[in-house]
């Protein structure tokens, strides 16, 4: 497998903010509200391994998977793509709470609640491993089984994404792999 991260020059932005290279080879978002896709490839099945870790506790971000090809908005991705989560505190903005398993990370956004915790602490890495075959994604954190979504409502292939949620929020990645199915 190869690390998508490590050439960059395949990935377009759409929205406003970015991403950042480390020093370790890996990513960091700032700004936002924007997604960073990967230009170069469709994918319809696929296993889907990331690591990612957060700096602060109001960090949020999210995986973005089957999308349409962007231009300036990330609107479309949202509207016909799928989001697995990042955030550790669950926001719900609709409805002004947190801890809302459709919000939690892990969670499918607003489609797939997160069943459980399993994010480690603030500043350490986690795993996401995410599979999508036909119309069924099941999402893994750090090896516990999280969430898992069956709906024919959406697409079934697209491109993937990285989210740079909102301006002060830094969240980073590293070792992106996909292997199609």
């Amino acid at each position: 497998m190869t690390d998508l991260l490590s050439d960059l020059q395949d990935w377009r932005m759409a929205g406003p903010g970015g991403f950042r290279r480390l020093d370790d080879g890996g990513i960091e978002s700032h700004g936002g509200s924007g997604l960073f896709w990967y230009a170069a490839a469709v994918f319809d099945d696929f296993r889907l391994a990331v690591e990612w870790r957060i700096s602060h506790e109001t960090d949020n971000s999210g995986i973005f998977l089957r999308i349409p090809p962007l231009t300036s908005s990330p609107q479309p991705a949202i509207e016909r793509g799928y989001e697995v989560q990042i955030d550790e505190r669950g926001v719900n903005p609709a409805a002004s709470k947190q801890d809302d398993p459709l919000h939690l990370t892990g969670a499918i956004y607003r489609l797939a609640p997160a069943l459980r915790r399993a994010s480690r602490g603030i500043g350490e890495w986690n795993r996401f491993e995410i599979l999508a075959q036909g119309f069924e994604i099941d999402v893994t954190l750090n090896g516990v089984e999280v969430s898992r979504l069956t709906t024919a409502l959406r697409r079934r292939g697209g491109h993937i994404a990285l989210q740079n949620h909102h301006d002060g929020s830094t969240v980073q990645f590293r070792k992106l792999e996909i292997v199609a199915l």
